[in-house]
């Protein structure tokens, strides 16, 4: 995609981006109106009240969708503060004043478009088909009944409707698009000299005294992290599998059971007549041997003639027999789906050409023995038994460490299970369970951490669970002087050799420009000459490309300007000529996702102004001790 796109959707920002364009997803979805434990007032729109209970239904919406989109990247801490409740509450006011809009446009959802929607629901559905008691259920399971539903459903309808409406009403013109791809397709003359930090770190001195004095000054910067460490039980379905006792009775008795499980492969043979090239002139060639094969000419022999398959045309186009995953996906599955040995297909199209395929023989797949299976009937055996503990020792986990806070041991008796020790990690995690974002959030937690609690059950997995128990907690501590002093020694030295390049280097650019030459001022090897780079050229420091783009259009040739690399370096850059993207060069998939781009920010500006309007004509109320 193309570069300032790509630019704009990395890293945390761009969760966040993700974040606020969900919210109306989030919040204008089904059932953000259900009742809770207070009445109390948030905000107030035009005389209709936002309930407390309304907005933390919102609330919760929110978390749960960004826990799905961002999946173990989520963290809970993220999305608690004030800041995050405000724009959720902003969103839940932007949809009553949407809502007001729609009913003073008198827009109206039809009884059958609600309906569809409902039907088309996958929740709703039992096999493939709406089921009016799954419907039911499902609503019952959120306090809801159909009638509120589909109430709120309606509302959700229109809104949307609106801003779809308003959204399609953005046109993005060719000239447009041309005019960005000239800026993302330009180049710049980049010319660039390097004051190299290790060159100056010969003229620097650092003292004793110095070392400790910014040791004294910047304490807060060298202590160890505080650290935990925990005691936990484990149980997992792969770990019960293990201590599963196995009898050869009950594995001849699984085998016996399940023998339909311990079948080879289906196999089967066919022959095929391969045309490679043009589609016109193989359709013709096909066309012409079916003919003759209706005509009752023999397959094998209509292959030996037109097949170009030269493995296979001498052989009547045989192919042997087969089995599922060997061949081409669209060949194999022109050839199982044949019924009957003799079936000739349709034309087949792969990368290798065109096929006519005949099915010649259906190998039906043969029971294999116990002794051929035993293994497999045993890891079948112990997965079976081991899903039966989990599931009735998931709950024993559960109750047994809530009832016994204070320690693991006593569960880990009842269930045979081991207490495992972890080794320190900090609030930024560590190795083995550790690793896991969740358990370094409950290992911290005021129960755990401060109150010395078990954990409730972790779920790693659905098949792998934990519970912690604090183990031994380290208090972060100041590093000691002594520890620290070398790499605060090299510290220093480093930035001071960084001081003396910028200074070396500003020197050198204050002669630049009053126009002494490049030469007599750089060596070879630390000046490069200009050449065009585009925003994203490999062969240079993005640094440089960074400096060199965000300037404005050069004037002529001596265009100076500097700045401190992160390695400590002094950078000169000279941009001597700016040269436009040429738009033809950009391909149509490239023009296609600009304008698809340019069309969604536009639309979404002009939603937003529509939006503002609205709010600005409105009296709004919001009760900041509610939203708290």
């Amino acid at each position: 995609m193309l570069h300032f796109i790509r630019e704009r959707a990395q890293g945390w920002v761009a969760w966040f981006i993700v974040g606020l364009i969900s919210i109306p997803f989030a919040l204008w979805g089904v059932n953000s109106y259900l009742n809770g434990p207070s009445d109390a007032n948030v905000a107030i729109v035009d005389g209709e009240p936002i309930k407390q209970a309304e907005f933390q239904q919102a609330y919760q919406q929110y978390r749960d969708r960004m826990r799905e989109v961002m999946a173990d990247k989520f963290d809970p801490a993220l999305f608690e503060g004030l800041a995050v409740k405000q724009t959720v509450l902003d969103s839940l006011i932007e949809k009553k004043l949407l809502l007001a809009a729609n009913n003073e446009l008198g827009q109206r959802v039809r009884d059958a478009d609600v309906n569809n929607l409902i039907q088309s629901t996958q929740a709703f559905q039992n096999q493939g088909k709406f089921d009016p008691e799954r419907y039911r259920i499902m609503l019952a399971r959120i306090s809801l009944d159909p009638a509120r539903y589909e109430s709120q459903l309606r509302q959700d309808m229109l809104t949307q409707e609106l801003t779809n409406n308003i959204q399609r009403t953005t046109l993005v013109m060719p000239v447009t698009i041309d005019n960005v791809l000239r800026l993302e397709k330009q180049t710049r003359d980049i010319a660039y000299g390097v004051v190299s930090a290790q060159s100056q770190l010969d003229k620097v001195t650092v003292t004793d005294e110095d070392v400790r004095h910014f040791y004294d000054k910047n304490k807060q910067n060298y202590t160890t992290p505080e650290q935990i460490i925990v005691n936990y039980l484990e149980l997992s379905i792969d770990g019960l599998s293990k201590a599963v006792e196995v009898d050869e009775a009950s594995l001849q008795q699984l085998y016996i059971d399940n023998k339909d499980q311990f079948v080879g492969p289906e196999q089967r043979r066919a022959s095929h007549i391969l045309i490679e090239g043009d589609e016109q002139a193989a359709l013709a060639s096909f066309s012409t041997i079916k003919q003759r094969l209706d005509t009752g000419e023999d397959f094998a022999t209509l292959a030996a003639e037109f097949s170009q398959d030269s493995g296979s045309s001498s052989e009547g186009g045989d192919l042997g027999l087969f089995q599922r995953g060997v061949m081409e996906p669209e060949f194999e599955k022109a050839v199982f789906s044949m019924k009957t040995v003799g079936n000739i297909s349709e034309v087949v199209k792969t990368e290798f050409g065109y096929h006519l395929i005949k099915l010649t023989e259906i190998k039906t797949p043969e029971s294999k023995s116990f002794a051929d299976v035993r293994d497999q009937v045993e890891s079948l055996y112990r997965l079976q038994k081991a899903e039966e503990l989990f599931y009735e020792q998931a709950e024993q986990l559960a109750d047994l460490s809530y009832e016994s806070p204070d320690s693991l041991d006593v569960t880990a008796e009842a269930l045979s299970l081991e207490v495992k020790t972890s080794g320190a990690f900090t609030r930024d995690g560590g190795s083995g369970i550790a690793s896991d974002k969740k358990v370094v959030n409950v290992a911290f937690s005021e129960d755990v951490l401060v109150n010395d609690l078990n954990s409730a059950v972790i779920e790693l997995s659905k098949s792998h669970l934990i519970v912690l128990h604090k183990n031994k907690h380290i208090e972060a501590s100041q590093l000691p002087f002594e520890s620290v002093a070398p790499a605060i020694r090299e510290q220093l030295r480093f930035q001071r050799a960084s001081d003396k390049a910028r200074e070396h280097g500003e020197t050198i650019l204050s002669q630049l420009k009053s126009g002494e030459a490049v030469d007599s001022l750089f060596s070879k090897n630390d000046w490069q000459p200009a050449k065009p780079y585009s925003r994203d050229n490999k062969e240079v420091s993005a640094q440089v490309l960074q400096h060199a783009f965000s300037g404005a259009k050069p004037i002529g040739d001596a265009n100076f300007t500097g700045f401190t690399a992160t390695n400590g370096n002094y950078i000169i850059v000279n941009v001597t000529a700016v040269n436009d993207g040429n738009p033809a060069d950009a391909s149509q998939e490239d023009r296609d996702g600009l304008e698809s781009y340019l069309s969604r920010i536009s639309g979404e500006s002009e939603l937003q102004a529509f939006i503002d309007s609205l709010k600005t004509d409105a009296d709004i109320e919001v009760i900041a001790q509610n939203l708290k």
